[in-house]
């Protein structure tokens, strides 16, 4: 099992030393994302996300710390979710000391230069556009918005445009100042390392980092909301489609069943939704399920896209397959498909530095547990025929269904009727 402890400031870390491989992968997780943020402070976790590389203390002008990235020789970024964020890297192990140097600084001791601000705004804004130009993005955001009305997972990561162009130092500070403390952080390792001197790699960092909880509450609960969704778009030549369901939180006994569901419904080319979509009636080039678990809720979605005189003929085939899943269950043979994929999927990731770290840190974050990858095995190969069917029966609820739809046109647009079981 991986080394785990946290520190009497509240810093968990993780330190999962693997045989037989010479690269480190560290990431410095904050259990703060966009979810965490207040009215008014939308798009303030991604926005320190992107300032904090502008200039440190130790590193304090971009091209400073462009140079001291480079000079690692692996990589390093960073990203900003719902209900995280995270600073990671991989490196050969001669240079771990140096990740951990960088790293550190950006979780610490981040300057906001009003100069360098000024200029982050313009890429966040560009970013923001460019997510609003690619309709998969966007066509997610608008059901997102409306999936879960008012609540905390309802607003854009990014923030809105207004909102990020006002952004300057104080709000950068006093978001910062509240967030990045030392019980809000997770700092989790895997690869070749050696836990005690990795230890010490970090007790500076642990230092620099301010003691005490914000005090900030837990969002308010998300309530899944069912809805239909069409908005036109004139510049785009196919209508993009997320359809969704309620689906379970992180922690909830029949996780593993929800995710074996949608593998059969779309997790490979065998999958119902492939198979009846795109092979047999050429409605669409791609089409597939992604869940999406979080504290309190989750969203089971199918993602295609198709043209738009196609779109409704696209649903109400979704929308009937989805019945036959519910009404009758699934054969024996699609079940032990799905299992071996995830099975496949848990093993290939154990392969990887990079791939253990984020599991571990995804688990220590949102379960508060550590399975082993025989446990992980042994939640999936435990899923019957009989929990699968009732888990259908659950989430894939004619009443729940939610729809958005990006570049539908006047004539072809989805219609109630369409989402009928």
């Amino acid at each position: 099992m991986p080394f785990r402890t946290t520190t009497p400031n509240g810093t968990e870390i993780i330190i999962d030393p693997i045989p037989n491989v010479r690269s480190c992968s560290v990431g410095f997780w904050v259990r703060r994302g966009s979810c965490w943020e207040g009215p008014g402070e939308e798009g303030l976790a991604h926005f320190i996300e992107h300032t904090v590389f502008k200039g440190t203390a130790r590193f304090p002008e971009p091209q400073v710390m462009a140079e001291a990235t480079d000079r690692l020789g692996g990589n390093l970024d960073a990203f900003t979710g719902k209900e995280s964020a995270c600073f990671y890297g991989k490196v050969l192990k001669e240079k771990l000391p140096e990740l951990v140097d960088i790293l550190g600084d950006l979780v610490t001791t981040p300057r906001f230069q009003e100069e360098e601000l000024a200029r982050e705004r313009s890429v966040i804004l560009e970013e923001i556009s460019q997510s609003e130009d690619q309709p998969d993005d966007w066509v997610t955001e608008l059901f997102y918005a409306s999936f879960w009305p008012g609540g905390p997972l309802a607003h854009s990561i990014l923030g809105r445009r207004e909102q990020v162009a006002a952004y300057g130092r104080a709000e950068a500070e006093a978001f910062f100042r509240k967030t990045y403390r030392a019980p809000n952080l997770l700092i989790a390792a895997a690869g070749d390392i050696h836990t005690e001197s990795f230890l010490e790699l970090l007790q500076p960092v642990l230092d620099a980092l301010p003691k005490g909880a914000s005090g900030d509450a837990r969002p308010a609960p998300n309530v899944a909301t069912p809805f239909l969704l069409n908005t036109p778009r004139k510049d785009l030549q196919q209508t993009s489609l997320v359809m969704g369901f309620p689906a379970q939180p992180h922690v909830h006994p029949d996780r593993a069943a929800v995710n074996v569901l949608s593998h059969v419904l779309g997790g490979g080319m065998s999958s119902r939704l492939f198979m009846e979509l795109r092979e047999k009636n050429a409605l669409c080039y791609q089409v597939g399920t992604y869940l999406t678990h979080y504290h309190d809720t989750g969203a089971l979605q199918i993602s295609a896209s198709c043209a738009p005189g196609r779109a409704r003929e696209l649903v109400g085939r979704a929308v009937a397959e989805c019945g036959r899943v519910r009404d009758t269950g699934v054969s024996a043979e699609e079940l032990e498909r799905a299992k071996l994929q995830l099975r496949t999927n848990l093993v290939f990731g154990q392969e990887s530095a990079s791939s253990r770290m984020f599991s571990l840190a995804y688990q220590a974050l949102h379960t508060d547990r550590i399975l082993t990858l025989d446990e992980q095995i042994a939640e999936i190969d435990a899923v019957t025929l009989d929990q699968l069917l009732r888990v259908a029966r659950e989430v894939l609820a004619p009443e729940k269904v939610a729809l958005s739809a990006l570049g539908t046109r006047k004539t072809s647009g989805i219609r109630p009727s369409d989402l009928a079981f």
